[in-house]
């Protein structure tokens, strides 16, 4: 009933990708660190199949510094949440900084993000959790 994304046992077993992952009625990606200058760079990207989720997003840095970055996330190529941070690594990492979110059945999501400060590359990290419905 429930398909797709990263698997949950053997070599992958945290689902660190670009993917989500589903164990009974419970989903999360986990996109690992990734490296984003100032071009716009996917760090996680599926499709919701049949099911929709309801869902908790976070947006973090890996780096030090206050570069601002730009946040989004995209349902079906539409944008439906976006935002620049301006905020201290310290701050975009609390435990309180979520969006919660709806994603309809049969969508493609992309999360990315995008240094809109400067070229530098610093590393970004984005996880998902939530709960799936048939």
């Amino acid at each position: 009933m429930i398909s797709g994304g990263n698997p949950v046992a053997g070599s992958n077993p945290s689902g660190t990708g670009s993917s989500i992952n589903y164990i009974g009625n419970h989903a999360y990606g986990y996109s690992g660190v990734i490296a984003v200058d100032n071009v716009e760079k996917s760090l996680l990207q599926f499709s919701t199949g049949s099911l929709y989720i309801v869902a908790k997003v976070q947006f973090n840095t890996g780096g030090s510094g206050n570069k601002d970055f730009l946040y989004k996330i995209k349902v079906n190529s539409e944008v439906v949440q976006e935002y620049i941070y301006t905020g201290s690594p310290a701050d975009r990492a609390r435990a309180d900084n979520y969006i919660p979110i709806l994603l309809p059945p049969n969508s493609n999501v992309v999360m990315s993000a995008q240094n809109v400060e400067n070229t530098d590359a610093v590393d970004q990290i984005v996880s998902i959790v939530g709960r799936v419905y048939i």
